[in-house]
Order: C-alpha cells, then structure tokens, then sequence
C-alpha cells in the first residue's frame, strides 16, 4: 500500500512499523514531501518492497516482534542494489552508545527518537531526499558525460554547496588536532569569520577547556570508533566559553587517522540544564544545599568513609525561639533571619564540610574527617557562639541561639537516615535539658 502524490517521476520513501498507528501518522506528515510513500508493518514486508523498488530513503523502527529493525536493515542492505539506501531508525533508546553502535553498524546513517517531532523528521527526510536527488541527477550527468572534467566539476560544486550553507558545523581533522575542513557554520561557532581563519588558527586540541576533556574525547573515540550528541565545553576565539554537542567517526585513510564530524552549538539548552540542576539541589531561600543534595553527599560521604576507615560527624542544628520571631515580625522577617543564619554558618566551615537546610529552621553540617571528639564539640561551640549573637536588620534585632546534636560515623549509625535521626533525637535532647547546648548521641541516650 501507498500514498502518490501527483508529479513526475517521484522518489520512494519506506516506512517500517509494526504499528499501524505509527504508520498513518508518519505517512501524513510526509505527504508533502514530494515523495511516494510505501509501509510495511513488518521486516520481511520491507525486504519485498526493497526488492521490486528503488529508495531514496527508509524510516525503520527498531523495536519489531520476531524480525527487529537492526535484522530489517542488515537483510536490506544485504541486497546488493539496497546497500547504498540509507537508513533512518525511529528508536526511543538510541541515547544508550551500545545500541547507537548496533545501529551504525546495522547500516544506520541517522537516528530519529520517538515520540517524533514533525520539523525534525521534515528537516531530516528533505535533506536525505534532496541528497538523492541530487545523486540521481549526478549520475545521470555522469553517465551522460564519463569521467569529464565537466562532471566532476558539477558534482564537487553541489555537494560543496551542501558543506558551505549546512547549519550544523560540519569539520575534519587529524588525530592530533590540525584542521583540514571547516565549514562556514562551524568558523562562526568557533567565533573565526571564515573557515580560512578557523583552520589558520584552530587546533582542535588546543579549544578544549581542560585537557583532561581532550584525552577523555581521544580515549572514546579510538575506543568506540564513534561518537554520538557527545558533549563538551570549548573556548572560542575571544576567550568565551560554549557548549557544544559532536556527532564524529574515527577513520583512516592513506595510513594517517583523521576525525570528522558534526557539530552544534547547545550553550543555551545546556545553561538551561545547569540552572534547573541547581535548582533542584540549592536551597531556594539561603543558597545552601537543600535536602536532597545533603543526603546524596551524606551517602556518597559514608560510602568512601567506609572505604577507608575515616570518621564523620554530623550536626542538627535547630534554632531557639524561631517561632517567636515568625509571631512577632512576621513570615518575611522570619525568611530573613534564615538567610543569615545561613550565611554566618556557612562562614565557619570547612570547603571540605557541607551545611544544608533540611526545613522550617532546621539546619545540618557534615563534617569530613572531624578529628577527636573535642574538636567536634569545639565546631558546635562556634557555632553556638555564632548564632547567639543578636541578628539586626531592616531595623529589627533577633535573638534566638541554637540547640545542637551531633551523631558520628560509624559509632552511632552506618546509614544516613540513621545517622541524622540520631543526631536530631541527641538535639531534642538538649532541648529537653536546661542549660545543655549541645550534645553527643552517646551521652544524651
């Protein structure tokens, strides 16, 4: 079955998918690519339809019962007059290397992910149908005229002009970094004028932020042969600093090793990404760690303490009198007592010590390799001295002080639950006990 749209001598596009849904979908959104579109619901569907047509293009799901899409394209290209057809898989998992590999080497050329967006599909499909297009016409004027100088130089100025007018930048180096080609898109997103300049210029060793980044590209790259969407950091012309995402092969040619591949420009997604990380792990009033970032470091902490026999100790810090200032001031006075306690805990630590705001008033330090129990009961001292002091601002003056319980690794717990539950019963003990400030799990119980 299939849609024709009327016109002359139209291209063929296949779409396999065991999903009748899919299909029709699919089908619609390509009617107005200037293209006949042939279905299969099925892999030995698509080797018959291959058999009896020409492709300029196949949209191939993986995810197939009994023949699946990598069987589906390894079967076709099998076929001597299907082996330069490419191949677009629709995947929902392509993300994962091993099955990006498994697909590149199933013969894939591109990967679409599902749920499909339709002017990413357009986008891909016209350009892999313009690109058959111009083969055809290309052949055609070879054989018309045979290994003329005439051909040749047709056929190097349209896939030229494909390079030069690409979005994506598109390069190829030498393993060591010498830039060979360059494409306009990709000389801007390097911050150079030309591609002249961004070869004059460029190594592509030397653009890598930190050269650690460069060895850990090299290192994949020669391990996996390929690398797809990998992202890095670089340093343009005038020093600023991009996020970029690479598409590139690792391949030999005349003995020497050369890369080449694909690059976009992702500064904005990835500052995007970043912010909203932060967001999700920063206190959203002071600017500390939050809850959940505190019992992710407080895990990792335990696990390498564990590793190596080093202890931790671990302050519940809650607020004396808090609500008294909630009633007298208000919630936004409240908010900024917060914010500097906070900043006066936070001007005690250690960078190696992590302090976070689990709630309300409550607050925990994490402290690596603590040393002796006196010196952790000096840490809370400070503390305590600290937060006594009367807090003045926008014409208000606070008093409130602290109350603290301290728990330590692995004496009292080996799990972080228990490690600060045991801290926050030690801190409702001194609570319950006139005159204590502080307290120990151990002599509390």
């Amino acid at each position: 079955m299939y849609y024709q749209r009327c016109m002359e001598n139209p291209l063929k596009i296949l779409i396999v998918d065991d999903n009748a849904v899919n299909l029709t979908l699919l089908e619609r959104l390509l009617r107005n690519e200037n293209a006949e579109i042939y279905t299969a619901l099925d892999g030995n569907e698509a080797v018959e339809h291959c058999l009896k047509h020409d492709f300029a293009l196949i949209l191939l799901d993986v995810q197939m019962p009994d023949m699946d899409g990598y069987a589906t394209a390894r079967a076709i290209k099998e076929m001597e007059k299907c082996r330069l057809i490419p191949i677009i898989f629709l995947t929902a998992i392509y993300k994962d290397p091993t099955y990006a590999r498994m697909g590149y080497e199933a013969g894939a050329v591109d990967f679409l992910t599902q749920p499909i967006d339709p002017a990413t599909l357009r986008g891909k499909v016209g350009v892999f149908i313009e690109l058959k297009r111009q083969k055809d016409l290309l052949e055609r004027e070879i054989s018309q005229r045979i290994k003329t100088e005439q051909a040749l130089r047709i056929a190097e100025e349209k896939y030229r002009n494909i390079f030069e007018r690409a979005v994506e930048g598109i390069f190829r180096t030498t393993l060591d970094g010498r830039m060979e080609e360059v494409n306009p898109a990709l000389a801007r997103i390097f911050g150079y004028d030309s591609p002249e300049e961004a070869i004059t210029h460029v190594n592509a060793g030397s653009i890598f932020v930190d050269r650690e980044d460069r060895q850990r590209y090299i290192e994949s790259l020669m391990r996996e042969k390929s690398l797809n969407d990998y992202e890095l950091r670089i340093r343009r012309k005038d020093g600023s600093l991009i996020w970029i995402s690479e598409s590139c092969r690792l391949f030999e040619e005349n003995g020497e090793f050369y890369i080449e591949g694909v690059v976009e420009d992702i500064t904005h997604r990835k500052l995007c990404e970043l912010e909203l990380q932060e967001k999700a792990t920063v206190d959203a009033l002071t600017g500390i760690s939050n809850r959940y970032l505190f019992f992710d470091r407080l895990t990792k902490s335990i696990a390498n303490a564990g590793r190596y026999g080093e202890k931790l100790a671990l302050l519940f810090i809650d607020l004396n009198d808090f609500k008294k200032v909630n009633d007298q001031y208000g919630h936004h006075t409240g908010d900024m007592l917060l914010e500097r306690v906070a900043s006066r805990l936070n001007s005690r630590i250690r960078s190696s010590d992590t302090l976070a705001r689990l709630g309300g008033d409550e607050f925990c330090v994490l402290l690596e390799r603590p040393g002796s129990v006196e010196s952790i009961a000096r840490v809370a001292e400070d503390f305590i001295a600290c937060l006594s002091e009367p807090f003045k601002f926008d014409g208000v003056t606070c008093a409130v002080g602290a109350s603290i319980g301290i728990s330590l690794y692995p004496e009292h717990a080996a799990i972080a639950e228990e490690l600060v539950k045991r801290a926050d019963e030690a801190m409702y003990r001194v609570k319950e006990e006139q005159g204590r400030e502080f307290c120990f799990f151990s002599k509390c119980s």
